[in-house]
């Protein structure tokens, strides 16, 4: 008989699509946003499961797109949720902001904003698909900056934006960005059918080399996403200041996390963009009943080693890392447990970073 998932997972962080509404056409957007979904979640939905949320104890929230500031009343529902303790943010492309889109963020009293910047001018303009895209951002963070308001950006990696890394890095640092994420672009949505345009598998050790080198200057965080890594030698310093240890511990979807898309379908991570992975939908029934459903989540909730694949199966650091990121495996090869584009080189990078062996954390990163 199977527990109640209750009593085992703990409701940590949620993504939530408020619309999938967007002014940008981005080459690389996995959701394929541009117009809103038929019957997206009214305000007063909305509130409703942002109330379901504050009372499983959820502590961090982010609102994405589409474009966050797309969907009217958002700024009232990310007040209600900082008023109620948690902390939220959101993550936009940054286009076409101005002094109301400031008022709408202090109002919804952000921890910070994030902001989307794939590259430098000619690429990130190419990625975007609008010419005065990169414009749009830079006067976003000057009026994000005046405002006293912290930026974080995330940048999405193919081969044709690689070679920005350096020249971005500089860039952040001089519009004093506190925290940059990098991440891989996943082959679904308008990449389903572009393979050609992703990360190389041979870049992702010079990825998260470059990461822990600009971490050492200490100007700007700078954190790997879910889907780069893992376990080689640069994995204790490539997470961020995560406690009690800085290593890749597993997929969190419906472990810890959980997402939900503009129609109110609940899926366990933002980037498992396909049906087959709908839990279930906050109009029928509430978000707590979905998560502590036992037999929902089961593709983490139920991991066994066994179920690696591929280059996963048979690797010493398996029961740990379980895979890898669970979107970017099946939407590149098709298995949940077959990963990619894992960086680990050496057998002896794992000692570095497992707690269950007792060694120290070399060089954290300083958030």
């Amino acid at each position: 008989m199977i527990e109640s998932a209750e009593s085992h997972f703990k409701l940590f962080s949620c993504l939530w699509e408020l619309t999938l509404r967007c002014n940008l056409r981005c080459i690389h957007c996995g959701s394929l946003a541009g117009k809103a979904r038929s019957q997206e979640l009214s305000i007063e939905e909305v509130l409703r499961v942002a109330d379901e949320i504050i009372e499983m104890g959820c502590g961090e929230l982010t609102f994405i797109g589409g474009e966050v500031f797309l969907y009217p009343g958002w700024e009232k529902v990310g007040r209600h949720l900082s008023n109620s303790g948690v902390l939220v943010n959101i993550m936009s492309n940054g286009y076409h902001y101005d002094h109301s889109t400031i008022e709408q963020i202090r109002h919804a009293r952000l921890t910070n904003v994030g902001i989307s910047v794939d590259g430098l001018e000619v690429n990130h303009t190419a990625i975007r698909g609008r010419k005065n895209a990169f414009t749009e951002v830079l006067k976003a963070f000057n009026l994000l900056n005046a405002a006293g308001i912290s930026i974080g950006v995330v940048t999405s990696l193919m081969e044709m934006n690689f070679p920005d890394l350096d020249g971005l890095y500089e860039l952040l640092v001089e519009n004093n960005v506190q925290l940059w994420q990098l991440q891989l672009v996943n082959a679904m949505g308008n990449m389903a059918d572009r393979k050609e345009l992703l990360i190389h598998r041979e870049k992702i050790p010079l990825i998260t080399d470059f990461i822990r080198e600009k971490n050492k200057e200490r100007r700007m965080v700078v954190v790997a996403s879910d889907n780069i890594g893992y376990y080689d030698d640069n994995e204790s310093q490539i997470r961020g200041n995560r406690s009690p240890i800085c290593c890749w511990e597993g997929c969190q979807a419906g472990i810890s996390s959980l997402y939900i898309d503009s129609v109110g379908n609940v899926k366990g991570c933002g980037a498992m963009y396909a049906e087959d992975f709908i839990e279930g939908n906050v109009r029928s029934r509430s978000v707590k009943d979905i998560w502590n459903d036992a037999d929902a989540f089961s593709f983490n909730r139920r991991f066994d080693i066994t179920l690696l694949d591929g280059d996963c199966r048979g690797c010493d650091v398996g029961d740990v890392c379980k895979g890898g990121c669970r979107a970017s495996n099946y939407f590149f090869s098709g298995s949940l447990y077959s990963n990619s584009f894992c960086s680990r080189v050496t057998l002896s990078a794992a000692p570095r970073c497992l707690m269950r062996m007792g060694a120290p954390i070399e060089s954290q990163v300083q958030t």
